[in-house]
């Protein structure tokens, strides 16, 4: 039975599957010329580019997408006619196809960025020989790579010019893109026409369990799952832009493309279709100027790029009192990546948009693509005033949800789409300090003088939440809020899946409000769903951590969440300190990625398309969101113990993490993110990372993550690329000899058969280390000063003597270590408080 959508819902699922011929294609499959359908596909959905004897196609893979729609999804054909037309809109059946197709047409070269229509065929050659190369091994960023390791197979990539994607799908770990420096390992030891048919026979058991009538719903999903390692084109240079993310943002510009056509009229809007695409194949590089007088619709801006950020995240999430501090500590940070994906839901809802048009959405921000219509900045100015509404009576004024948005070009597209990402970047920022501009644009900016300028409690002695500090009543323990936030934490570690779905508003209640009341009031329901639900709820639900969703679920979403130990329970400051090694402490490490606006600005040289751009922001935040949610899953473990196994996961995403775990783990933690990160970017990218430990157990976590802060920053000034410890930044290469200078230290302060040296070792480790700050001290004067290293040999000289022979040896290589050319090490201070932490019980 064949399904009636709309001519908008035929163009997206068009758009969605136009280039899914070259994932069928690339399996071997062959047309069957018996076959009146295969015949009719070859004849009508490629261009004959030569005749006779010698008759040639092009463009091939519109055969193949007929095919497919043929074959899988024939309720659906009309939708495969427009797919299949993207390159020979002329050969639709129809005037109103051929207008879809016209729109797919121009959508497809926008998102690739392609000026040149090609006449030969772009998959001639061996294109299922040809893996997909990692984006990240095409960043260039002029010497800010960092440093790696001897060669690829011990994490060293400099001299290797090429990294590939493994051609899997994706799945929770993440494993499958992780770089390969040898294309038979991308296609898994076999011919790369056997892991396509593997691969497309995986993608077509999966189609088959989507319900076919709700299809606009979970394609995108299995197109993310199954088409995320394919390459899109395979004639470039260098293929690094997947077949989902180039499938996406033609979709997600199609439909743009649609909304604008019913708003100026079907045929004035054709008229101009046909301008462009004869236009674009005049706009060469290095002659934007001249093609741009010559075309008097290139510089139309009728698109915008929207975006959106969540101000007041740090005093949000970390100004909490020590009392029950980690109680709905992740719930905080999840709450607000939840305001922000609500509020770019309720934009692509006011606009009727599809997913794809969310080209990012992660560590509290998102960008999304619109049409430029009429009211189009009336209606997300309307949006931005509903926000502040609702969040400055629930949150007065703390919490804020900031848009802004540039105009976007048809040459922008061809040309340097980055750089609108950076300047949309910049204008949130300057909107950051503008919060709650809108209510005073407002019928009656009256109404919210006091939740602007006070007072928000009642004064007098009152008591206050025992998490937060608000003013409470004298029954309760902690405010509606609050305790709302604890379940909220709770409910998202136990769920299964999310139900994201939009309803009729509520309005906030005048008091008591809880996290619910927000998207309520915001015409979304927001449920996290347990494992023993009715088996329909999920079908319209996301599962969480996993891809396996194909015919339970409608698609799915990545959360980091770990906020339990190795015994299953809520992990708590008191028992990670107690399960630290040596003293009981806590501590908190933070990390992001380095230099990431000269990585959009530059780093992607002149193939800045919004493919592009999309695909490496969506790969950063599936590292924070996928990999950092598994994260004791691939951490070493020792004795059957996982180094992340008491770690609380306070926040990851985006291109940020928050951690907090025992003392004695973080730095080794740090280490093994940082190194698996490298790997994952291919050694082109870096992270800075800060690390406090706490002085007590309850030690404010506001405080520990200002100090954390505070470390990170002390990292990214002293050169970035670095891990910053007791107020010192490191190169990360430096921890291994740390450690070995610990690792000696412990032998010899533990000794064997009571032959242990005294305690005493580390205070002369210690002055010795204050010799070389003294020198700093005396060169900033202007004074020579010479390290008194014979102080060093004369302090150990007398331990000497009461050494056994393996004793006498551990000494002699910690000396070697730390006197380098008569200089004392300059991390000796770290080492040398690490080693006392390790051997200190209070």
């Amino acid at each position: 039975m064949k399904k009636k959508l709309s001519d908008y819902q035929l163009l997206i699922l068009a758009s969605l599957l136009h280039d899914i011929g070259k994932f069928y294609q690339r399996t071997g499959a062959k047309f069957d010329w018996r076959k009146e359908g295969d015949n009719y596909d070859y004849e009508n959905f490629t261009r004959k580019i030569r005749d006779g004897q010698s008759t040639k196609y092009s463009h091939v893979h519109g055969a193949y997408t007929a095919k497919f729609f043929r074959e899988y999804l024939s309720q659906y054909d009309e939708a495969g006619v427009i797919a299949a037309c993207h390159h020979v809109p002329e050969n639709a059946i129809n005037e109103r196809q051929k207008f879809l197709a016209k729109l797919l047409t121009l959508a497809d070269r926008m998102s690739s960025g392609e000026r040149v229509e090609r006449e030969e065929d772009e998959e001639s050659g061996k294109p299922a020989e040809e893996p997909l190369t990692s984006i990240f091994s095409q960043i260039k960023l002029e010497g800010k790579e960092g440093k790696g390791k001897k060669d690829f197979k011990e994490n060293r990539a400099s001299e290797i010019k090429e990294f590939y994607t493994r051609l899997s799908p994706l799945d929770r770990t993440l494993n499958g893109f992780f770089p390969v420096d040898s294309r038979k390992e991308a296609f898994h030891n076999l011919s790369g026409q056997e892991a396509y048919k593997k691969l497309w026979n995986e993608f077509i058991k999966e189609l088959n369990l989507l319900n076919k009538d709700e299809i606009l719903s979970s394609i995108y999903y299995l197109l993310l799952k199954y088409t995320l390692a394919i390459p899109s084109a395979v004639y470039r240079e260098k293929p690094d832009i997947s077949l989902f993310h180039h499938l996406k943002s033609t979709a997600a510009i199609a439909a743009c493309l649609y909304l604008l056509s019913e708003e100026r009229g079907l045929r004035e809007f054709e008229s101009k279709i046909d301008n462009i695409l004869r236009d674009i194949n005049n706009l060469k590089t290095d002659e934007v100027s001249q093609a741009l007088k010559k075309s008097s619709h290139l510089a139309d801006k009728d698109f915008l790029l929207v975006g959106g950020d969540i101000s007041g995240i740090q005093d949000f999430i970390y100004q909490i009192t020590s009392e029950n501090a980690l109680k709905g500590l992740r719930g905080r940070s999840a709450y607000l990546q939840m305001i922000s994906e609500i509020l770019a839901r309720k934009i692509l809802l006011e606009f009727d948009l599809p997913e794809a048009n969310l080209i990012y959405c992660g560590g509290g921000n998102f960008y999304l693509l619109v049409p430029k219509l009429r009211d189009s900045e009336d209606r997300l100015s309307r949006v931005q005033m509903e926000m502040d509404q609702i969040l400055l009576r629930a949150h007065k004024g703390k919490v804020a949800a900031i848009l802004s948005w540039i105009p976007v070009s048809y040459e922008n597209f061809f040309l340097d789409f980055a750089s609108l990402w950076q300047d949309l970047g910049c204008s949130l920022s300057l909107s950051k300090r503008r919060k709650f501009a809108s209510l005073l644009a407002s019928e009656n900016p009256e109404q919210f003088r006091e939740f602007v300028l006070g007072p928000f409690d009642q004064g007098g002695e009152r008591k206050g939440c025992s998490i937060c500090g608000e003013e409470i009543e004298p029954a309760q323990e902690t405010c509606s809020f609050c305790d709302s936030l604890i379940s909220f934490s709770n409910d998202l570690v136990k769920a299964v899946a999310i139900l994201i779905k939009s309803e009729d508003k509520k309005p906030l209640p005048q008091k008591d409000i809880r996290w619910y009341h927000v998207p309520q009031a915001l015409g979304f329901r927001y449920q996290f769903l347990s494992a023993d639900e009715d088996a329909k709820i999920y079908r319209n639900s996301l599962v969480i951590n996993s891809t396996d969703f194909a015919g339970k679920f409608q698609g799915f979403t990545f959360i980091a969440r770990k906020v339990r130990g190795a015994d299953r329970n809520v992990l708590t400051l008191e028992n990670m300190a107690r399960r630290a090694s040596g003293i009981e402490k806590w501590g908190v490490l933070r990390a992001d990625v380095d230099n990431l606006g000269f990585l959009f600005r530059e780093g992607l040289e002149k193939n800045k398309t919004i493919s592009r751009v999309s695909m490496l922001s969506s790969m950063l935040s599936l590292y924070f969101n996928a990999r950092i949610a598994q994260l004791d899953n691939w951490m070493p473990k020792n004795n059957g113990h996982g180094l992340a196994d008491d770690v609380y996961v306070a926040y990851s995403g985006g291109d940020d993490l928050f951690l907090i775990g025992p003392w004695s783990d973080l730095h080794k933690i740090a280490e093994v993110i940082y190194d698996d990160f490298r790997r994952f970017s291919c050694y082109r990218l870096t992270l800075s990372a800060g690390i406090f430990y706490a002085p007590r157990d309850k030690f404010p976590i506001y405080q520990a993550a200002k100090k954390a802060g505070e470390a990170e920053e002390i990292a990214k000034n002293n050169g970035k690329n670095r891990l910053s410890l007791f107020g010192e930044a490191l190169e990360w290469n430096c921890l291994e000899k740390i450690n070995r200078i610990i690792d000696l230290i412990l032998s010899l302060l533990k000794g064997k058969n009571g032959r242990e040296v005294p305690r005493s070792l580390l205070s002369v480790l210690y002055n010795i280390y204050l010799e070389k700050e003294n020198k700093k001290e005396k060169k900033r004067k202007g004074e020579i000063y010479m390290e008194r290293v014979w102080r060093l040999h004369y302090a150990l000289k007398k331990l000497v003597r009461k050494l056994d022979d393996q004793q006498k040896k551990d000494l002699e290589q910690l000396i070697n270590l730390i006197v380098i050319n008569y200089e004392i090490y300059p991390y000796l201070n770290i080492a040398t408080r690490v080693a006392d932490y390790l051997t200190r019980k209070e």
